[in-house]
């Protein structure tokens, strides 16, 4: 039903332009109201297995060795794929929540395989209809939490505030930051409406600031991401830890860039252009993906500072964590 009045709005200029003002305002305001909870507990089946490797050659040989389990995971994806398109729901249980549930998807995002069918962008879908929370956003909060185990006093920065992974964790931990890029409508470090604005490039936060920061699906869309590890980088104390997710390569060693900024700001494409979701100032236009990460990331964060980077592997049908091996990123400060 969401989806659909989605692209009712985006396939209006008229319904857009009426739409946007009420649309910031509304997350603005939702933006101050936390969604209370307690911090998951993910015993039993509900903790989440992960595989945690540094190197292209490392992910080949696990590849390898697990390649009848990747295939039965792939079985199983195809198994639950309508036969039409529209929207669908998947039984499972969502750890986040500490319940049974319904994953929603649909067909929007889908890409074609080999024998141009259409196949759902799992990774953006299977929405949780009790937190609301699509897949790759779940499993990253789980393995925040599962992992690292952040105890609720100890400050967290998120690099969004308009949104309910935002509010979400503000329910949860006591010591939470958020922020959005506004552009240069105000200063950098300045609030409008309660809202911060931040450059992930050149944040205003001071040296250490944070035990821990996260990022989910930004860094793709930033012209110059080693600035931004760099500024992670100094903004986390003795120990801090980033973790983050951006669309991945793994079958890749080198970063795909699909597009450069120029020293005068315009805009040089090396691959046709790619836009994803939404964004601020207008919710129905895409925002540019500067790039798709492969393995090399891992050497750009040890440039930026990080004393060591893993990517994370992980899969589950039972939590919903879908769309063949999905991964996120981890750098540990010194």
């Amino acid at each position: 039903m969401l989806s659909s009045l989605k692209r009712t709005v985006r396939s209006s200029a008229l319904l857009s332009r009426l739409a946007l003002p009420l649309y910031a305002g509304y997350r603005t305001w939702m933006s101050a109201r936390p969604l209370v909870g307690r911090i998951p507990r993910f015993n039993g089946d509900a903790r989440l297995p992960v595989v945690k490797l540094t190197t292209l050659a490392e992910y080949q040989r696990w590849s390898q060795e697990q390649s009848s389990e990747l295939q039965g995971r792939e079985r199983a994806e195809q198994s639950l794929m309508p036969r039409q398109f529209g929207e669908f729901a998947t039984e499972g249980y969502c750890a986040l929540c500490e319940r049974a549930t319904v994953f929603n998807s649909s067909f929007d995002y889908a890409v074609k395989d080999r024998d141009s069918r259409a196949i759902p962008n799992l990774r953006e879908h299977l929405v949780c209809v009790h937190c609301r929370l699509k897949n790759r956003v779940r499993a990253a909060l789980q393995l925040f939490l599962q992992e690292f185990v952040p105890e609720s006093g100890r400050p967290v920065y998120i690099s969004e505030q308009l949104t309910r992974t935002y509010r979400w964790m503000r329910g949860r931990l006591h010591s939470v930051s958020g922020s959005e890029y506004l552009g240069d409508e105000i200063p950098l470090g300045a609030s409008l409406r309660g809202i911060r604005n931040e450059d992930l490039g050149r944040l205003t936060w001071s040296d250490g600031a944070f035990d821990f920061m996260l990022s989910f699906d930004v860094l793709e869309h930033v012209p110059d991401a080693g600035a931004c590890f760099r500024e992670m980088c100094r903004c986390l104390g003795p120990g801090g830890r980033l973790l983050f997710t951006v669309p991945t390569n793994l079958d890749r060693h080198e970063t795909t860039v699909r597009a450069v900024m120029e020293p005068d700001g315009t805009i040089k494409y090396l691959l046709e252009p790619e836009y994803h979701g939404g964004n601020l100032k207008d919710p129905s236009q895409g925002t540019l993906c500067f790039r798709y990460f492969g393995w090399d990331v891992l050497s750009h964060l040890r440039e930026a500072g990080f004393a060591r980077a893993e990517i994370w592997l992980y899969w589950s049908q039972y939590l919903g964590y879908m769309g063949g091996t999905q991964c996120v990123i981890a750098a540990y400060n010194n």
